[in-house]
């Protein structure tokens, strides 16, 4: 598993400005997270069901636009890996959706809304393990989770960011933009190997229009 770089978050960068172009929804609250099984692989059809979904309800579709309720998502089985985008959902927050995601299995993701709500987080065997939020202008990365410290080694783009935040702040430079979003999602793939790109949203994925855990 690779650290952050800055080529890694000029992708994200670039997929949230294509995104908005296909659909500009998306952007404002989404969610992406990777699962993966621990001794054996779990399915698309595995991962719905863990999530409250009927496998037998899941179609093909290219998933944008995804539906504007809560708990809308998209689905790959990218080898070992089941890859979830999903809409407008606070569900990876809640500690009873990650147990019955995670059990025998780890989940790493990133989620926001457009309340600025939003977490990074690890979860493995039914626990959240460690969170992440977006770090302010106090140089640190605020982190949580029954082991704050399990990231630390996927962190360093995420400290740069706060670093660079101080000092902009320091330096009486108000108004600065971020990429916030980009670092996070690069993160997610510094710790699970898998990117997620623009021409996934553009070709056939399986989707649900509900999956009752992310409501």
């Amino acid at each position: 598993m690779s650290s952050v770089t800055g080529v890694m978050v000029a992708h994200y960068d670039e997929l949230l400005d294509e995104l908005r172009q296909m659909d500009p929804y998306i952007t404002e609250a989404m969610a992406w997270v990777v699962v993966r099984g621990r001794d054996a692989p779990l399915t698309v059809d595995d991962v719905v069901s863990r999530l409250g979904g009927d496998p037998g309800t899941v179609t093909r579709r290219p998933p944008l636009p995804l539906a504007g309720d809560s708990g809308a998502a998209a689905f790959e089985q990218r080898g070992d890996d089941v890859l979830i985008v999903a809409s407008n959902t606070y569900g990876f927050s809640r500690p009873d959706v990650l147990a019955a995601l995670t059990e025998g299995a780890q989940a790493w993701g990133f989620w926001w809304l457009v309340n600025n709500a939003h977490e990074l987080f690890y979860s493995a065997d039914g626990r959240l393990i460690t969170t992440v939020r977006i770090p302010d202008f106090d140089r640190s990365v605020p982190c949580g989770g029954e082991n704050p410290r399990a990231l630390d080694s996927h962190l360093d783009g995420l400290q740069a960011l706060a670093e660079e935040k101080h000092e902009d702040d320091e330096a009486g430079d108000y108004g600065m933009t971020y990429p916030d979003h980009p670092t996070a999602l690069a993160t997610v793939e510094a710790m699970t190997g898998v990117r997620l790109e623009a021409s996934w949203f553009m070709r056939e994925q399986r989707c649900v229009s509900r999956a009752p855990r992310l409501s």
